[in-house]
């Protein structure tokens, strides 16, 4: 591989080995997921710099950060870096810490300031110390001040982790604007797949510290080969802009990338990107068209492949457009419905969620 944005390392640590290879986009958001001990810290540590012992080549933005001569230091390699916990200073109020970290920018501010603010929505909480701040507004605040460091990659281990789950509600919209928001790459490290399916673009596995699985969140959600596809819990996860607006019933008409067209509630921005998350268990089957049918949402698909099976029931995937449905059925409707490779059936989708609003 010979992109910019080129990562290999290896590191041999208190008896565990990380051996990974892969590539950062230029833009958005690179999810690295795995269960506890996978690596998925240790891998962020080496790309921030952090880890010493690190071999192997970084190239980020044609610069070399690491090889078999050189490592330089996390302040050279102008990343940020936002902990598990927050980390703010305690001493400071929110104003200073944020001024620290316009401080240690190395090169002219990307971001407005007041917009930044309004953006993570902690400009009425200048004047306050961190202790008096929810787990939400400490992470708000900390981010804030990592994107004013001005760097060129920012890392997020975890952001969420300490956080309750009324605090987690509070922090993911901030979360899921600045998906879009940010010029810069972002790679985000969690061990949930919820949060792996809101906010990112492509995603690695990891597991005992190497890659097994590498590509987008949508196909490592539903594709055969990718270990995130497990029968109970199963989602599809597509982008997709508001194309219509039907005000008389309060609905708006969505396109995927690939032409399939939905319908959800709501009255949304035309022109807006939305993230559109179906759960493989509100995805039912029919040999024909159903009329007189409260769904709204009925298309002619395509089986592709049965790609996980239990005792009683069975997951499919389904190709619309390309766009790869999952319905998760009892193993006696797929035995009444005749089902095999590249049959045509009407897929019904009891509900779309809207999972994540990008601008």
């Amino acid at each position: 591989m010979t992109a910019a944005n080129y990562c290999s390392v290896q590191l041999i640590k208190d008896g565990f080995e990380l051996n990974a290879e892969f590539e950062i986009p230029q833009k958005g958001v690179l999810g690295i997921f795995g269960h506890s001990g996978s690596g998925k810290t240790t891998l962020l540590r080496c790309l921030a710099g952090l880890e010493d012992k690190a071999s192997g080549r970084i190239i980020f933005n044609d610069c070399e950060w690491l090889n078999d001569k050189k490592s330089l230091s996390s302040q050279q390699r102008n990343i940020a870096y936002v902990f598990q916990d927050s980390r703010l200073f305690p001493h400071l109020t929110v104003l200073k810490n944020l001024q620290y970290g316009v401080k240690r920018s190395a090169s002219e501010l990307q971001y407005n300031w007041d917009s930044l603010l309004q953006l993570l929505n902690i400009e009425n909480l200048l004047e306050r110390k961190p202790e008096t701040l929810s787990g939400g507004e400490k992470q708000r605040v900390a981010i804030a001040r990592s994107l004013l460091k001005n760097p060129q990659l920012l890392l997020m281990d975890e952001p969420m982790a300490s956080l309750d789950a009324a605090h987690k509600n509070e922090i993911i919209p901030y979360l899921e604007t600045l998906h879009e928001t940010l010029n810069i790459p972002l790679v985000y490290v969690s061990h949930s797949l919820q949060e792996v399916s809101r906010f990112c673009d492509r995603v690695l596995v990891l597991e005992s510290g190497k890659v097994i699985y590498s590509d987008t969140v949508s196909k490592a959600l539903s594709s055969a080969d990718s270990p995130l596809l497990k029968t109970q819990n199963a989602v599809a996860v597509f982008d997709a802009v508001v194309s219509e607006l039907d005000a008389e019933f309060c609905l708006s008409s969505l396109i995927t990338d690939n032409g399939t067209v939905l319908q959800v509630k709501g009255l949304h921005e035309a022109g807006r990107k939305l993230r559109l998350r179906i759960n493989a268990a509100d995805v039912s089957l029919s040999k024909s068209r159903v009329v007189d049918s409260s769904i709204l949402n009925i298309l002619l698909a395509k089986v592709v492949a049965v790609v996980d099976e239990t005792d009683s029931e069975v997951l499919l995937q389904l190709s619309v457009n390309e766009d790869i449905f999952l319905s998760r059925i009892s193993k006696k409707s797929f035995s009444l419905l005749n089902l095999t490779i590249d049959s045509d059936i009407f897929i019904q989708i009891k509900g779309v969620v809207l999972q994540s609003l990008l601008d």
